[in-house]
């Protein structure tokens, strides 16, 4: 993970058994589950139907458990906005600009390489191909502008 002062992690599943874990101890994963349903019954007596996750800060190291997945940091130089929000792929615009690509390179072949666009003049059978390359390589690294909560 490439979260600032990360010392490891644990994943469970929903009946609290260790799916992976990297660099804790066995045993955090029975502290996690006290800790959920501690947390989830103050959260029905508040009125809310469960509880995400939580964070529990200590003086070296500190826990944060969201979605089946406890992060262990080091306390000093944890980022929590890193920690609790990360970048996502706008899984349809990172495919159209794919497909884009992919067809703007084959446009690009069809010019140079085949006789089936010779009825364009030579300059706009390149137009299209460059306004497709164009559009996908925007398209591609913007797929990735979307921030989402961990929790």
């Amino acid at each position: 993970m490439k979260i600032k002062g990360y010392l490891g992690h644990i994943k469970v599943d929903d009946q609290w058994k260790v799916v992976e874990k990297v660099n804790v101890e066995d045993r955090l994963a029975e502290i996690l589950k006290f800790n959920v349903e501690k947390g989830n019954q103050e959260a029905r007596e508040l009125g809310f139907k469960k509880m995400n996750g939580f964070a529990m800060m200590g003086s070296k190291r500190s826990l944060a458990f969201m979605k089946g997945e406890a992060v262990v940091v080091e306390t000093s130089k944890a980022d929590w906005q890193e920690l609790f929000v990360h970048y996502v792929y706008m899984k349809g615009w990172l495919i159209l600009g794919v497909v884009l690509l992919a067809l703007s390179i084959a446009l690009y072949y069809m010019s140079f390489a085949t006789t089936y666009l010779d009825y364009f003049a030579p300059l706009p059978r390149l137009y299209l191909p460059t306004i497709l390359l164009i559009i996908s390589l925007i398209m591609i690294p913007s797929s990735k502008t979307r921030y989402t909560y961990r929790l």
